[in-house]
């Protein structure tokens, strides 16, 4: 079996987030159950990879990945190279798994597939929900209906990552069948590391045994960061520290910050600009709990990253793998709640009084459940399924 994953940007450009980290762990997942798992994309976001890189196929953690230049740096990514490889790219192809939904480049690829016959799952990642929907609105239910929903129809597959994403789905009307695959753990370096994480804390400056709240990933209105002020302002007599990792996207960090500050908690607040994918199990370790108060995430790829190496998380219930949490997570992963300033501060009022992390239990069943072999696993039955049942291939030439 050969499957072409296509995402306009890939890794490295981890700045695009989660469905970056989230497509590269399941490409690497692949290809470690022997599958011939290659790669369509571009160079957007990465100005370092030289110029010979471009256009031919590089290894990068085993996987077959070829990166097209951009026709320009900046604005909807576009790339002519790319489009004139497609012929080639997708001889012998079996399968295509695409993540492009609002992006130009993905629908004359997924029509090219097409055209050969060759069944498409599409990775939806929260595009489709009610919070992606509402941004730019004008410009894309337009889009939606001229673009997007023809080739969702004729998919062979919806790739949800989470029931919460599946069922945001209603009211669109797409028949296409829906395919459940959560995001992959990379357990290489995701696991418990006490030493790690007093380590991490030690060369940042941070105390070794005062309780340290994490907030990980970009800074964007989507994250709902501004709840956390008037959470955390009464609990101000408690010692506690937390920590930014992640790139302000657009202004919220900087509010957040402000907001701290004016609540007399500026001195709490530490910031450290993106990570590298490979620095994020100390971040992890060194964290007793995970904050992620989103206005909507269709599936939150830092709870269980954080999860996995043992610290509690305490996350909105707009969090898609929250379902998962509530039905069948060990009771000390920490809570799932209504985004109320009012009822987090009481929760972490109640936590401070006896701060702890989520511990092994939880780290187990989190690598057990999201593991790059168990997802990459269930993505091998979910091709199968498709190649056995798609019509598309069997009007191949």
């Amino acid at each position: 079996m050969r499957v072409l994953q296509m995402m306009p940007v890939y890794a490295p450009a981890w700045q695009y987030g989660g469905p970056v980290l989230s497509v590269s762990r399941l490409a690497e997942g692949l290809v470690r159950q022997g599958i011939d798992t290659r790669v369509l994309t571009t160079n957007g976001g990465l100005p370092q990879l030289p110029p010979e890189q471009l256009g031919r196929p590089l290894l990068r953690n085993g996987v077959r990945v070829t990166y097209f230049p951009v026709d320009r740096p900046k604005g909807p990514i576009h790339s002519k190279a790319l489009l004139a490889a497609l012929p080639t790219a997708l001889e012998g192809v079996d399968l295509l798994h695409i993540s492009a939904i609002w992006q130009p480049l993905g629908i004359p690829v997924q029509r090219a597939a097409l055209a050969r016959g060759i069944p498409v799952l599409a990775s939806l990642r929260g595009a489709l929900g009610p919070y992606s929907r509402r941004q730019g609105w004008w410009k894309k239910i337009p889009w939606y209906f001229m673009r997007e929903r023809p080739l969702l129809q004729q998919a062979a597959g919806l790739h949800v990552t989470t029931r919460q994403e599946e069922r945001e789905l209603a009211g669109l009307d797409l028949r296409s069948p829906r395919f459940l695959l959560p995001n992959p753990l990379d357990l290489q370096t995701l696991r418990p590391d006490p030493a790690l994480g007093l380590r991490w804390r030690a060369q940042r400056g941070l105390d070794a045994t005062t309780p340290l709240l994490l907030v990980c990933g970009r800074q964007h209105h989507k994250k709902g960061l501004d709840l956390l002020p008037a959470a955390m302002a009464p609990l101000a007599n408690r010692p506690w520290t937390l920590l930014l990792v992640g790139a302000d996207d657009d202004g919220s960090g900087a509010r957040l910050r402000a907001n701290f500050g004016r609540a007399g908690l500026g001195d709490r607040l530490h910031w450290i600009d993106t990570l590298p994918a490979e620095d994020l199990a100390g971040v992890y370790n060194a964290a007793d709990l995970l904050l992620l108060p989103s206005r909507h995430e269709n599936f939150g790829n830092v709870v269980v990253e954080a999860m996995a190496c043992g610290a509690a998380v305490l996350i909105s219930d707009r969090t898609g793998v929250g379902d998962d949490l509530i039905e069948a997570a060990p009771a000390d992963f920490g809570a799932v709640l209504p985004r109320h300033a009012g009822i987090w501060s009481r929760w972490l009022a109640v936590w401070l009084q006896a701060p702890r992390r989520a511990g092994l239990t939880t780290a187990a069943w989190a690598a057990q459940r999201y593991s790059q072999e168990h997802v990459a696993l269930d993505a091998l039955r979910i091709y199968s399924d498709i190649l056995q049942n798609s019509p598309t291939r069997a009007r191949r030439p």
